[in-house]
């Protein structure tokens, strides 16, 4: 009897050895798991599981996936055969209502892999769009308020005052660069409060006081229109004009005033 019990004791000894050595078999089965992923291409998706449009689905999982089976409340929808393991659908062809999206997964050695699940309700698109626009109009209405701030800021509290500069002098256009006001010609520095436009910013020139759409200008451009503003004062005025070299000259020594 005590030896049977010292066989016994030997052999779970070394069933255990064989665990740890190798590992459990039934455990290394538990960690073959598919991974299933649900992001939208285009439409709505609430983030509380209320979606519509095109959504896809992706799958991965061990090194011998071969196949995987989509499914939408356990009927299959599409496979793929190879990684990434993808396909796409549209909400509009399946009812609406709540539904249930899984996988599985074929390996090379036989075995069937059961993905996480899904469960989310398919809405109509009219529902959607209007569920996504009472969450943007909010943000677009704060975005244009600032912009409207911005716009009527200087007309409030800056009034028409108009900077006077005399024409050549030298000026500095800080971090936003300067813009050529296309009613007086004039370079000036742009403004904080402009709005950003595509093609320019609709910013108030400092010298005449009208708002008009200016675009960014060069460096070279700017002190070309400083020079400009000079030759075209003195003309006005019938004085002489000076040469190239004289006005720049000239607009080089204003800058130290």
């Amino acid at each position: 009897m005590k030896k049977r019990e010292t066989i016994s004791k030997i052999a779970g000894g070394v069933l255990f050895l064989l665990m740890l050595v190798f590992g459990n078999p039934v455990l290394a089965q538990s960690d073959q798991a598919l991974t299933l992923r649900l992001s939208r291409d285009f439409g709505f998706s609430s983030g509380t599981g209320r979606i519509q449009g095109a959504f896809s689905l992706t799958a991965s999982g061990p090194e011998n996936l071969e196949r995987v089976d989509f499914k939408i409340d356990d009927q299959i929808i599409g496979e793929a055969s190879q990684s990434p393991f993808r396909i796409r659908f549209n909400t509009d062809d399946y009812p609406l209502g709540i539904h249930t999206i899984t996988a599985t997964g074929h390996t090379s050695d036989g075995m069937s892999l059961k993905s996480n699940q899904f469960r989310v309700e398919f809405v109509s698109a009219e529902e959607g769009w209007q569920t996504a626009a009472k969450i943007a109009l909010p943000i677009i209405g704060i975005v244009f308020g600032v912009m409207l701030v911005g716009f009527l800021f200087p007309l409030l509290f800056k009034g028409r005052k108009r900077i006077q500069l005399p024409a050549g002098a030298s000026r500095t256009y800080g971090m936003l660069g300067g813009g050529i006001c296309p009613k007086c010609d004039r370079p000036f520095a742009l403004h904080v409060y402009g709005l950003n436009m595509v093609v320019g910013k609709y910013d108030r020139c400092p010298y005449c006081g009208r708002w008009s759409l200016v675009r960014r200008a060069s460096l070279h451009e700017l002190h070309a229109a400083e020079a400009a503003e000079l030759e075209a004062e003195k003309s006005a005025a019938g004085l002489p004009v000076d040469s190239e070299e004289e006005l720049r000259k000239q607009i080089d020594e204003s800058r130290y005033l």
